[in-house]
């Protein structure tokens, strides 16, 4: 990965944070870790990541909607969010954003970073 493609890595659980930033990190990603969606959008101030990874599954789904029309309101970043399947289906009643993309848990490091690697060729494709 190019030092200016940067992803935020959103998990609320402490875990779950530390698992997928060592993992992305062993995979040479440039990452910054936020442990809510109200961080991560005052960093976007400051210029919009390549990548938003969402790891939602203790963050109300009704957020992870807003979360994802504020983020497309002011970047085209694409958003990975990793849900629960209950999550899945209100998520994608809700949605407005297009670049909100979902992937279902149980999800393997491996399928997050396929998901990764498919989101940025489709943004250098785009």
């Amino acid at each position: 990965m190019s030092s200016d493609t940067l992803i935020h890595l959103i998990a609320a659980e402490a875990e779950e944070r530390e698992t997928l930033s060592r993992y992305l990190r062993r995979h040479d990603y440039n990452i910054e870790v936020f442990d809510s969606l109200d961080a991560s959008k005052e960093a976007l101030a400051g210029g919009p990541p390549s990548l938003i990874v969402l790891a939602g599954s203790s963050i109300p789904s009704p957020d992870i909607c807003k979360f994802g029309a504020a983020v497309e309101m002011s970047s085209d970043s694409p958003i990975i969010a990793l849900l629960t399947k209950l999550q899945m289906s209100i998520v994608s009643e809700l949605a407005e954003s297009e670049n909100l993309w979902t992937a279902e848990y149980p999800i393997s490091l491996r399928e997050i970073r396929a998901s990764i690697v498919e989101a940025f060729e489709e943004i250098s494709a785009g």
